[in-house]
């Protein structure tokens, strides 16, 4: 009888605090993390939805688990419907919604893909997928908290990669969870990226609480908090026109362009440091206009007019 897949392991990097990383893929996608309190557990993020994530967490705990997103992107959310509920940024909530719709068996096919050769066939199309359908969103904002009962997890809001970006500080353990606010690829090169210059008011306002944590692990990577200092003098630097401004094909098409010349062998800046961001060099110096404005499209007025 072939092995049942295990989908998910996880490591404790602090008191009650996991991270959690998918098995049976060429890479780990994304991590998530676990914060188990005395009241309740926090998860942040669920990644890509390979294997039911919200029982993995039991395994680990017996607490009320409740669900944060750093921000909408798939890997970061595509657990989030084995829940009934999650927390998110209002600013991303529309971003969420895009990935709606998706069905467990495409699921499945995208995880029989991913896994090396010897996974493949333990991976059956069971529990451990789930369509991706709606699910109530509540709204969390910058500044807002987390009681777990023995510790406070601190909202701060990050804006630049998506939108709704957010970084959570845990003061206990001194770690804040920082999505994909600020790492060695920062994408901002999105329609859905906030410009460079609101990005740079977002490290500004990290940099106010850069003394409450000592580690920032993040969707993809783990640094200390000193990547922050490295951000802002690399945003300060495409903001002065500055930078090393290589161009680049971006992931979603088009030209972009990046702020930091790269190694030509493996990982990392040529220059040796660590913080480095893509963005669309159209969306540098003007601000980010947040008024709605909700029109009429045709098919509506035709709706309207039958």
């Amino acid at each position: 009888m072939e092995e049942k897949m295990v989908y998910y392991s996880a490591e404790e990097i602090a008191d009650g605090s996991y991270k959690i990383y998918n098995n049976g893929v060429e890479r780990p996608f994304a991590y998530c993390y676990l914060i188990v309190g005395k009241d309740y557990a926090l998860l942040i993020d669920s990644i890509i939805g390979l294997g039911n994530v919200k029982k993995f967490c039991e395994t680990l705990t017996d607490k009320k688990i409740i669900l944060v997103n750093t921000h909408a992107h798939s890997d970061h959310i595509g657990g989030n419907f084995f829940f009934d509920c999650c927390y998110m940024h209002p600013r991303d909530m529309a971003l969420a919604a895009q990935s709606y719709g998706y069905k467990k068996e495409q699921l499945y096919e995208m995880a029989l893909q991913s896994a090396p050769a010897e996974y493949r066939d333990r991976i059956v199309l069971d529990d451990n997928f789930a369509d991706w359908d709606p699910i109530k969103t509540l709204p969390v904002y910058g500044g807002d908290a987390f009681d777990l009962g023995d510790r406070i997890i601190e909202v701060v809001e990050a804006g630049g990669h998506t939108a709704g970006s957010i970084v959570l500080i845990d003061h206990k353990t001194r770690i804040a969870y920082s999505g994909d606010a600020c790492n060695g690829s920062t994408l901002v090169e999105f329609d859905h990226s906030l410009p460079i210059i609101d990005y740079m008011e977002s490290l500004l306002r990290l940099k106010k609480h850069q003394g409450e944590f000592d580690m920032m692990y993040g969707g993809h990577e783990i640094f200390d908090n000193t990547i922050i200092d490295e951000a802002i003098e690399t945003v300060a630097r495409v903001l002065a026109g500055t930078d090393d401004h290589v161009e680049a094909d971006g992931m979603l098409g088009g030209k972009v362009c990046w702020a930091a010349k790269k190694k030509e062998v493996g990982y990392g800046r040529e220059d040796g440091k660590r913080f480095n961001m893509s963005y669309n060099p159209g969306q540098v110096s003007v601000p980010k206009d947040w008024r709605q404005v909700i029109r009429l499209n045709d098919n509506t007025e035709k709706e309207n007019q039958a």
